[in-house]
């Protein structure tokens, strides 16, 4: 079960630090381009947060499993 729940652990630690830098922000930007860079870095986290959660689920139902 341990390394299920250093993959759990590290899943977990990553979905925050996505979630922590995902919000809605005041900045002002120097020119459209540094806009628009910001708006894609967010459309990937997104995404990437959604498939953390997916695979953080995945791996809490094979070590279920394996436990019983």
């Amino acid at each position: 079960m341990n390394g299920y729940q250093n993959i759990m652990d590290e899943l977990d630690r990553r979905i925050a630090t996505l979630k922590k830098h995902g919000g809605p922000t005041e900045k002002t930007y120097d020119n459209q381009y540094a806009e628009l860079m910001d708006a894609v870095a967010r459309i990937v986290g997104v995404a990437l947060l959604k498939e953390l959660e997916d695979v953080r689920h995945i791996v809490a139902q094979a070590a279920s499993v394996k436990c019983e």
